[in-house]
């Protein structure tokens, strides 16, 4: 029994060698938050399509309890953190001036249709960037850092999440965004490089395999999760109904990771000393994060909404709360230049 048992556990312990599995926040907040989320987008496509649930019910519910709260969580590691208003009032001042005045002057010079472009285009690259931040801190968590697969997961995830907008309202139903043009010659040589992409991309997996090299579970859970669900959602709705479906993906996943880096950096015994009441005061506890972040969401897009229906100057000016979210959290979450960061995330 004994002698059986050694090549069972010899067999283990190469098993485990080779899948690696280190996650951001937790093995259960990952799979529930990060990668779960897309579970969300499911039920949405779900609701809209086959219940023919009312896409305003859909947007309304999305709009106040998902999106407008991930602002913010934006704002509360920004504007509302007194250090970091100190360490840069530039950025986080210049960009409210050119990001509020951008919108209303875009309008009164007649371009409120590419205004429109301009947030819709924005905000889904958002989306794709915050997928690959996700894969990046997946990668350097598990040590999956060679420079070949570094090309191929980037190039991978860039394709699979483009091509299907852009397949969709480029080539079929330019229409649905008010545009009057195509690119309907296109569609056989980018689903080649689609294909050819993924067969690459595959092949490097199978050789991986073959090598003996661990195995990044976090990043393929990730990659599997959010991949099939942007092509269907592409493939069945319209974009006013795909932007709450993939979007509130991108919301929970946002909160986990905010709510894991406030937890971490501002609900210490000098949490507040140093940046002030309300990020330590959201930190310590998820109710008051859930609760400030709804009032905060409450409190710009209903007004928002109303008055954007009556004004395009108003529509304009609160465009800038999401197009200053969008550049801000570019420049956040560069972990490799703010140490602090590294040291919230745990990264070290």
């Amino acid at each position: 029994m004994a002698a059986a048992a050694r090549p069972i556990g010899q067999t283990a312990a190469r098993l485990d060698a080779r899948i690696a599995s280190r996650w951001i926040v937790g093995r259960g907040v990952d799979l529930t938050l990060v990668i779960g989320s897309v579970s969300a987008g499911w039920a949405y496509l779900l609701l809209y399509t086959a219940f023919h649930v009312p896409i305003t019910l859909l947007w309304w519910f999305w709009s106040i309890g998902f999106d407008g709260t991930h602002i913010f969580g934006t704002a509360s590691r920004t504007f509302f953190d007194s250090e970091a208003r100190r360490r840069h009032p530039r950025l986080l001042f210049g960009s409210l001036l050119v990001f509020f005045a951008l919108g209303p002057a875009m309008v009164l010079a007649g371009w409120k249709g590419w205004l429109y472009l301009l947030v819709g285009v924005w905000a889904y690259y958002h989306v794709i960037r915050q997928h690959y931040g996700f894969m990046v801190l997946y990668k350097v968590k598990n040590r999956d850092l060679g420079r070949l697969d570094n090309v191929l997961d980037r190039v991978f995830l860039g394709v699979m999440l483009v091509f299907p907008p852009f397949h969709r309202f480029f080539i079929h139903h330019p229409e649905e965004l008010g545009i009057h043009f195509s690119f309907p010659r296109l569609e056989m040589p980018l689903g080649v490089l689609v294909a050819m992409v993924a067969g690459a991309y595959l092949a490097r997996q199978w050789v991986r395999l073959r090598a003996g090299e661990p195995a990044d579970v976090p990043k393929y859970l990730l990659l599997a999760a959010v991949i099939p669900l942007h092509w269907a959602t592409f493939a069945a709705m319209s974009w006013q109904a795909a932007v709450p479906t993939v979007t509130i993906v991108h919301n929970l996943q946002y909160h986990a990771i905010v709510w894991f880096h406030n937890r971490n950096r501002y609900a210490g015994p000098e949490g507040a000393a140093r940046h002030g009441r309300i990020p330590a005061a959201v930190s310590r506890s998820l109710l008051a994060y859930v609760v400030v972040g709804l009032l905060f969401s409450a409190i710009y897009r209903v007004p928002g909404f109303a008055l954007g229906q009556v004004s395009d100057l108003a529509f304009g000016f609160f465009c800038g709360f999401g197009l200053t979210h969008y550049y801000l959290d570019s420049r956040i979450w560069r972990v490799r230049h703010d140490p602090g960061l590294r040291a919230a995330l745990e990264l070290g």
